[in-house]
C-alpha cells in the first residue's frame, strides 16, 4: 500500500448500529496518538460495535499497527466491545499478519463481513446516564443502578451494585459533569464512571477498600483511557449463578436512554 500524504483523514459513521471508522492517509509517529484517541473514543461510546476500516491507511512503520492492539487491550479490559479490522488490500494483510498483528482482533476483507460478525448487545443492557453536578450525586447514580439491576434480573446485586456506583462517584473530583456507565453482559457486570480525573495510588488504594468491603462477589476495577483526556474507572462485578435474568418488564426510563 503507497502514497505521499501526511495528513490523517477520519471518517466516523454510524451502520446498522455499529461505528465505523475510516482512516485515510500516514499513520506515523505524528498521528499515532491521533488515531489512538479516536478508537478509544469509539469503544467507550459505541452501539454495538467498532469497525476500522484500514485499506486507504499508509502505515510508516509496521511497529505502528500495534496501536490496534493497544485499543483492543483497553476496550477488552472495559467495556469489552466488539471491534475488528476491514483489511482488503493483501499487501496490508500480509504485514499485518508476518508481524503477528493485530493479534487479537478479527480480520475481515469486506466491512459487510465484519458488519455481520458482530455480536449484538441488546440496548436493554447498557445504561450511559449523566450525572448532576449537585450533591445529590450520590443518590443519584445509586437509585439508576438499583433501577438497572431490577430491570436485568440481579437482585443478588441489588446490595452491591448501587453502592459500588455511590463509591465510584463518591471518590471522585470532576469540574466536568460525570457518566455513570452500566453494562451486563452474560455472568458480568460492570459499574463504571467517565471523568477527566485521574486518581494518584493512594486514592485507588482507598477506594478499592472501599469497594471491597461492600463487595460480597468476586470483582476487578480498572482504568481504561477513553480519549479526549477522559478516563473510564469501572468496576466489574460477577454476577452469582443463582441469578436468573427474566425478560425485561420495565418501561424504559429516560435516564436510560441518555447518552453522555
Amino acid at each position: 500500500m503507497t502514497g505521499d500524504s501526511s495528513d490523517l483523514d477520519v471518517d466516523v459513521r454510524e451502520q446498522n448500529g455499529v461505528v465505523v471508522v475510516r482512516f485515510t492517509g500516514r499513520l506515523d509517529w505524528s498521528t499515532y496518538m491521533r488515531v489512538q484517541d479516536v478508537l478509544l473514543d469509539c469503544v467507550t461510546k459505541e452501539l454495538v460495535g467498532v469497525v476500522v476500516e484500514l485499506d486507504d491507511l499508509i502505515a510508516e512503520s509496521p511497529a505502528l499497527l500495534v496501536v490496534f492492539d493497544v485499543v483492543w487491550l483497553s476496550a477488552a479490559r472495559w467495556p469489552g466491545i466488539s471491534l475488528s479490522l476491514v483489511v482488503s488490500d493483501h499487501r496490508l494483510r500480509s504485514t499485518l499478519e508476518s508481524r503477528g498483528l493485530p493479534r487479537h482482533i478479527p480480520m475481515h476483507t469486506t466491512t459487510q463481513a465484519a458488519l455481520t460478525a458482530v455480536v449484538r448487545l441488546r440496548h436493554e443492557d447498557r445504561v450511559d446516564a449523566a450525572l448532576p453536578t449537585c450533591r445529590c450525586l450520590p443518590h443519584v447514580a445509586e437509585r439508576i443502578t438499583e433501577r438497572a439491576c431490577e430491570r436485568w434480573g440481579v437482585q443478588s446485586l441489588l446490595d452491591v451494585a448501587p453502592q459500588v456506583a455511590v463509591e465510584l462517584v463518591s471518590h471522585i473530583e470532576d469540574e466536568s459533569p460525570l457518566a455513570l456507565l452500566l453494562r451486563m453482559r452474560g455472568d458480568k457486570m460492570s459499574v463504571a464512571v467517565r471523568t477527566t480525573t485521574r486518581l494518584d495510588l493512594k486514592q485507588w488504594h482507598v477506594m478499592r477498600r472501599d469497594v471491597a468491603s461492600i463487595a460480597v462477589c468476586n470483582f476487578t476495577m480498572g482504568e481504561t483511557p477513553a480519549g479526549g483526556g477522559r478516563h473510564i474507572i469501572w468496576a466489574l462485578l460477577d454476577v452469582p449463578e443463582d441469578s436468573q435474568r427474566p425478560p425485561s418488564y420495565l418501561a424504559e426510563a429516560a435516564v436510560f436512554t441518555h447518552q453522555a
